[in-house]
């Protein structure tokens, strides 16, 4: 048997399992000291590379630590931002982290056994995409959501003008022009608050 150990900076198991879950990266999460790390048993090197590659574009700037063990041997390397930087020297990786990185490595403990432990085929996909949202993101989606309400209302009071000033009246104009300034300032403030990066 074998086994695969990514360590990554989330100092949450519940977000690093969501991240996992969302980008459909099956294993088992874990807590290690402030970290915390995917556990996969039975994948190979090329298995372990793909999935270290594919998390690692989730953190960003911050490198994840990859660890495979395979018939007495281990593989360790860091990545960052889906490419495999450099290689690491097992024992030093080990040295430099707790005990039971190297327990889950060598399959002395089971990942089930650690206080924390999060099965990530039991998470859905609202759930987890529930757990990636930050106080800031929530804030931000509501924001939005009170924008886009506005812009709906706007829309409404356009329409309802042009109609009125089609019919011959003055004041239907002044309520469309009134209701187009109103949509754009509401379309405008809702791009602005999903484009990507607001909320960082």
């Amino acid at each position: 048997m074998s086994r695969t150990v990514i360590v990554t900076p989330f100092g949450r198991a519940d977000q690093l399992a969501a991240a996992c879950v969302l980008s459909e990266i099956p294993g088992d999460v874990v807590p290690i000291g402030d970290f915390s790390a995917i556990v996969q048993s039975g994948t190979d090197i090329e298995a372990g590379n793909r999935a270290a590659a594919a998390i690692s574009k989730l953190t960003g700037k911050h490198e994840v630590l990859l660890m495979v063990r395979s018939e007495e041997q281990i593989d360790a390397a860091h990545y960052r931002s889906g490419e495999r930087e450099a290689d690491v020297p097992a024992g030093l990786a080990l040295s430099n982290l707790p005990d039971e990185l190297e327990r889950l490595l060598l399959e002395v403990t089971d990942p089930r056994e650690v206080d924390g432990w999060i099965d990530t085929s039991a998470m859905s996909k609202l759930e987890a995409s529930r757990a990636t949202m930050t106080p800031q993101r929530t804030a931000l989606a509501r924001t939005a959501m009170l924008w886009l309400i506005a812009a709906l209302l706007a829309l409404a009071v356009l329409i309802f003008g042009i109609l009125q000033g089609v019919g011959g009246s003055a004041m239907g104009w002044v309520v469309a022009v009134f209701g187009a300034i109103v949509l754009g300032v509401a379309v405008l403030r809702v791009r602005r608050l999903l484009s990507p990066g607001a909320g960082r």
